[in-house]
């Protein structure tokens, strides 16, 4: 089942590899760490996703299999590395190439859990998992936690979790053109963060339903204790 696999086209997860390398090594060069800790962490923001969809899929990371990924993400890390200023100017630019590193990772992780074979809610966990992989390991190496995608703020996680749905949705489920479902599922991705960002929304807050559960049932028992009580008043 496993060897079923597909591998994503070169063109298809390099483009995620850079985005995701680059948005770590600027990651690391705003917290002051020297080019070795900004390659560690382009590394693991560019890869983390896809190795960790390899492994759970029980095969060998494609990055260790192909060159290409690592001396993209060495340039990636040395353009984050000695030319920061002119790329953080760019901040809207920033702002798409995080976007477009989540949507292609969580499309990618999607394709690889229904590639082998697995259920449909599997390959969605697995496409959120792809896509928010590196992420997270990137803020685990530099001590923040939790990590910022898990912290209340403008849609991520969620955003990968609806992407990868809509993908497996479409493939799965309506039998799409999988070149379709990829560009519809990563255009849903960037327009949940780009809107997000634009209107300032925040991923939900739990709240504890207890009080209010256990206030509407003193209620219900109070109201019918009162109907009991006027039962028994007529008659």
């Amino acid at each position: 089942m496993i060897g079923a696999v597909l591998q994503p086209p070169l063109w298809i997860e390099l483009p995620a590899v850079i985005a995701g390398a680059l948005a770590g090594a600027l990651f690391g060069q705003k917290r002051g760490l020297d080019v070795i800790g900004i390659l560690a962490l382009a590394l693991v923001s560019g890869l983390g996703g896809g190795i960790l969809r390899d492994v759970l899929l029980s095969r060998i990371p494609l990055a260790l299999q192909d060159p290409w990924y690592l001396w993209v993400v060495a340039a990636a890390a040395l353009l984050g590395a000695f030319f920061a200023q002119v790329v953080n100017r760019l901040r809207f630019g920033l702002l798409l190439v995080d976007a477009v590193s989540l949507a292609l990772f969580s499309v990618i992780g999607a394709q690889g859990g229904l590639s082998a074979g697995l259920p449909i809610p599997a390959a969605i966990l697995l496409g959120t998992i792809t896509g928010v992989g590196g992420s997270v390991l990137r803020d685990v190496l530099v001590g923040e936690a939790p990590p910022r995608m898990l912290r209340r703020g403008p849609p991520y996680a969620p955003a990968a979790f609806l992407g990868a749905a809509l993908y497996v949705g479409l493939v799965a489920g309506l039998d799409v053109r999988k070149v379709v479902a990829q560009l519809l599922a990563v255009v849903l991705i960037l327009l949940v963060r780009g809107v997000a960002q634009w209107r300032g929304w925040e991923s939900l807050e739990p709240r504890d339903l207890t009080p209010s559960v256990l206030r509407d049932k003193r209620e219900d028992e109070a109201r019918w204790d009162r109907r009991d009580h006027e039962g028994g008043d007529a008659s």
